[in-house]
């Protein structure tokens, strides 16, 4: 929608990519059936009130996950979900960036769930503070230099999703056995930094998903099902398609915690 990647999108298109829809006729012998709520993943132009997809892909959703839940629960659960599997943090020391950010969120609260020794998250205002406290993550502002530079000398791996000087602070002064995972450049610039020992590695979902069989997709969304319901998120905001300018608006204000969801339900 704000041409952040429109070197890869062909127009004209519908957006999105994300959302949940119910299904309203399946050929006989599916395993979906009429009725149910699914994610309509991996076909692109969720945002219109009818879609055909190959049902291979479809994420049916379970009946306690709910409406908001599940409606966020594709690219940000996924992202991490992968992520932690592809670098296990059970006994090591984790940073992250834009820790307020709804998948630096889910990744610090799911590391500590499967056995990270600390989370350490880089914010860049102090109205953060509280909530990554209560989340068990230990708070640094990135205005604190010498206390991000002093936890990252301890780090096993760092998910950073800012690039950046900040990024390049960060390498100058990991050790040698550590990683760092850029998954992200909200910055808007890239890693430049060459000295230090750390290893750098990427990690980008759309490159991810060709990689992964049906059964690793399957049970990939089985894990994120059980973790969301019991996670910390900012509350999500319902508006309905006809109030779409009221979205964009609400959607462009600083400091806003939740997502804001469009209701294709209601006008």
């Amino acid at each position: 929608m704000t041409g952040a990647y429109r070197h890869r999108t062909r127009l004209p298109a519908v957006a999105g990519y994300e959302g949940l829809g119910e299904v309203v006729a399946a050929p006989y012998g599916s395993r979906l059936a009429a009725g149910q709520r699914v994610l309509p993943l991996r076909g692109g132009g969720t945002w219109q009130r009818f879609i055909d997809l190959d049902e291979t892909w479809l994420v049916p959703v379970p009946p306690a996950v709910d409406d908001l839940l599940a409606a966020r629960g594709y690219i940000n659960p996924l992202t991490a979900m992968l992520m932690l599997k592809r670098w296990p943090v059970a006994g090591k020391h984790l940073v992250l960036t834009a820790a307020s950010s709804s998948c630096a969120s889910l990744l610090g609260q799911w590391a500590l769930a499967m056995g990270a020794r600390s989370v350490s998250g880089i914010i860049r205002s102090p109205q953060h503070r509280a909530r990554l406290e209560q989340a068990g993550i230990y708070p640094i502002l990135d205005t604190d230099r010498a206390l991000m530079e002093k936890v990252s000398q301890h780090s096993d791996l760092v998910f950073d999703a800012v690039g950046g000087e900040l990024a390049n602070t960060l390498l100058s002064v990991l050790p040698g056995s550590s990683t760092l995972i850029s998954y992200g450049l909200l910055s808007g610039r890239p890693l430049t930094q060459t000295r230090g020992s750390a290893t750098v590695r990427k990690f980008h979902l759309r490159e991810a998903l060709p990689t992964l069989s049906v059964a690793a997709w399957r049970a990939a969304f089985d894990e994120i099902w059980q973790r969301l319901p019991t996670t910390s998120q900012p509350p999500a905001q319902r508006i309905a398609l006809n109030d779409w300018r009221e979205a964009i608006a609400a959607a462009g204000q600083p400091g806003r915690g939740g997502k804001i969801l469009l209701d294709f339900t209601a006008g």
